[in-house]
């Protein structure tokens, strides 16, 4: 069964309908990193919220926490009282919960109206200045270090991200200073709501099959629709490296274009505003920054990663372009540690490092285990273990070839069965089969449960390897149930 379509629409009735809602505001699966920040931030605005979702997690505890009422379980009976219902693109039309808001004709309104409506300070005219990062990689970790340097700077920003912050263990916060960051998915063609007064496109490649059944031109008219749409006055942030923001570029006519690159064998690399450096990837990023032919200085990050240098700079351009000083931002990126889930250290086995991360797409798993590479590398130490969940029989299906050369940074790979995320199986579209591809480095299936997957990695790990966990699926509990079970 397809999941619930909501039609998406920037009509102000909706911001108003927000705004002047009294009674309580009630999330259908409110336990997502989306949907839970977004509650927060109505929760310290004043705003009475209640939820649901199918079992408890951090992000629901947080909720509670701070005053909101969950029910652990979706039923008709968990509106009752709600004046507002919230939902997402995940959201099936049985769900009864859902079926129950139609019946009583209680407003519907779907995660990015939401999100819209608080950047857009509900249609008033005294609004924070608004920062939307979006694009198909580092969206979370680019939005992430923004939010990070308004906060280190003392500008008590709101932002709304996928992932939580460094030093603050949140997602999202409600902020009284001039500026919102958010993080703008484009999984499901509602960045097209948005408008914010500057926008960061890290990059666009094909990747969500299940919306964008057209392939990559849909992609590049949705994006092609969002940057035209946007007011004169505001500013795009992109990355002049990536292909597919070359080939937005050339669909777009912006007065206030702002390019950056940090990949000197690009084309555009020396015509870009903004140009980084590269100077060293592992422990710690580091890179020199120049405006036009100007040195600004140096900044060391606190993360490694080629690919982070590039987020790196994007929220260096989105600071400078606000005025924060070039010093504080190169002391604030030096303090930041990185996103939840984005090559996160969970802990130690038997002296090797468990690593997490949400890489779920080719290029992600390449950028991955790359850094993970380079860190053994420059040790002589070790091995890079990965642990891989597909996400989705859709993506893995549209993006078989591309999965099937992602791995060559790894010396071992494990393969898990796919998260299905709701999706059906399609025929022959496995990891068994996956792993039949790749025959150049030593590859294994792993079938059934997290228990058995970790099982079968304890038995290889030794001193000094790197063990990945990759996926958006329940991989992410993988790298704590060795730890815990260590004997």
């Amino acid at each position: 069964m397809e999941n619930a379509k909501i039609k998406f629409s920037k009509d102000s009735l909706f911001r108003k309908t927000i705004a002047k809602t009294d009674g309580y505001i009630h999330f259908i699966a409110i336990g997502g990193i989306g949907m839970s920040g977004l509650a927060k931030i109505l929760i310290e605005l004043g705003y009475k919220v209640s939820g649901s979702d199918i079992k408890n997690n951090a992000n629901i505890k947080s909720i509670e926490n701070t005053g909101g009422i969950v029910k652990i379980g979706h039923s008709s009976e968990n509106i009752n009282n709600c004046s507002l219902v919230v939902v997402s693109s995940a959201i099936k039309p049985d769900n009864p919960e859902l079926i129950e808001a139609k019946k009583q004709n209680i407003p519907l309104v779907h995660r990015a109206q939401l999100l819209e409506a608080l950047m857009s300070g509900f249609g008033e005219e005294k609004k924070q200045y608004s920062i939307g990062v979006t694009g198909t990689h580092g969206k979370t970790t680019t939005s992430g270090m923004t939010a990070f340097l308004f906060e280190m700077e003392g500008l008590n920003p709101s932002f709304a991200i996928g992932g939580q912050l460094p030093h603050y263990d949140v997602n999202s916060k409600a902020g009284f200073g001039d500026h919102f960051v958010s993080e703008l998915d484009e999984s499901d063609g509602s960045i097209e709501l948005y408008t914010p007064d500057i926008s960061i496109i890290t990059n666009l490649e094909f990747d969500h099959a299940d919306h964008y059944e057209k392939g990559f031109e849909q992609i590049l008219e949705t994006f092609e629709r969002y940057a035209c749409d946007l007011d004169k006055n505001s500013k795009i942030i992109i990355n002049t490296d990536d292909s597919g923001n070359l080939d937005l570029l050339k669909r777009i006519d912006h007065k206030n274009i702002i390019t950056y690159s940090t990949n000197p064998e690009q084309p555009l690399h020396k015509e870009s505003v903004y140009r980084a450096e590269a100077l060293a990837t592992v422990p710690n990023a580091r890179m020199k920054v120049f405006k036009k032919n100007e040195l600004l200085g140096e900044i060391t990050l606190g993360i490694p990663g080629i690919h982070n240098i590039s987020n790196a700079l994007a929220a260096t351009v989105a600071a400078l372009e606000c005025g924060i000083e070039f010093p504080q931002i190169a002391d604030s990126l030096e303090k930041f540690t990185g996103m939840k889930r984005r090559f996160q250290t969970v802990g130690y086995f038997k002296g090797a490092r468990i690593i997490d991360d949400y890489a779920h797409h080719p290029t992600e798993v390449e950028a991955t285990l790359k850094t993970a590479k380079e860190i053994v590398s420059s040790s002589q130490k070790g091995r890079v273990i990965a642990v891989f969940q597909p996400h989705r029989y859709t993506r893995l299906a549209n993006l078989w070839q591309d999965f099937a050369k992602a791995f060559k940074d790894a010396d071992i790979v494990y393969l898990c069965d796919v998260y299905p995320a709701g999706e059906a199986p399609l025929e022959n579209v496995n990891s068994e089969n996956l792993s039949k591809q790749i025959t150049y480095t030593k590859t294994f299936y792993v079938s059934g449960e997290l228990e058995n997957i970790a099982k079968a990695v304890k038995q290889e790990i030794k001193e000094n390897d790197i063990i990945l966990t990759m996926g958006a699926g329940n991989i992410t509990q993988l790298g704590q149930l060795i730890i815990d079970n260590a004997g």
